[in-house]
């Protein structure tokens, strides 16, 4: 009943709006909308090519001894945690995330500097496992074979799950 009573003030609230903006703007409302709509879609589409190409320059890497993340196309940065370092490993996951078998990784280390996160990574509930083991020594890391002559013809969920590589 509210709602009835309350929606002829609305209409008319926003009919004396869109007569405003349409006079000192001197545009339509409906280009307006359109106007700040397409705005929002390119922002929302560079933005989702930014994250794609960082994504696609970011590796984590598990060695024997450490942790290392090396990001970037233009500008390299390359961080690393020893495992003796770390005093605690914390990994989240949204829904989405969830779905995707993906999460964000956080290691922290025995100072005072943030911790080093490892974003959207694959089964990040194994690699919090991996890590942990290999904290204590409990895991063995083994060598691994690398073709470097082999086509690299993979998906691109075959590209996110070998993100993680274990070298010795």
């Amino acid at each position: 009943m509210i709602l009835f009573y309350i929606l002829p003030f609305a209409m008319e609230a926003a009919a004396k709006l869109e007569y405003s903006i349409a006079s000192a703007v001197r545009l339509p409302l409906a280009q307006i909308v359109t106007w700040i709509f397409l705005i929002i879609i390119l922002a929302l589409i560079i933005k989702s090519i930014i994250d794609l190409i960082s994504w696609r320059f970011t590796k984590y890497i598990l060695t024997d001894q450490r942790v290392i993340i090396e990001k970037g196309l233009i500008h390299k940065e390359m961080s690393y945690i020893y495992y003796d370092k770390i005093v605690d490993v914390v990994f989240s996951q949204s829904l989405l995330e969830r779905l995707v078998s993906a999460g964000d990784i956080q290691i922290f280390g025995g100072h005072e500097h943030t911790p080093i996160i490892l974003e959207n990574a694959p089964n990040p509930q194994r690699i919090d496992k991996l890590i942990n083991q290999l904290i204590s020594g409990d895991y063995e890391m083994s060598k691994v074979s690398r073709d470097d002559k082999a086509p690299r013809e993979e998906s691109v969920l075959k590209r996110h799950s070998n993100k993680f590589k274990r070298l010795k």
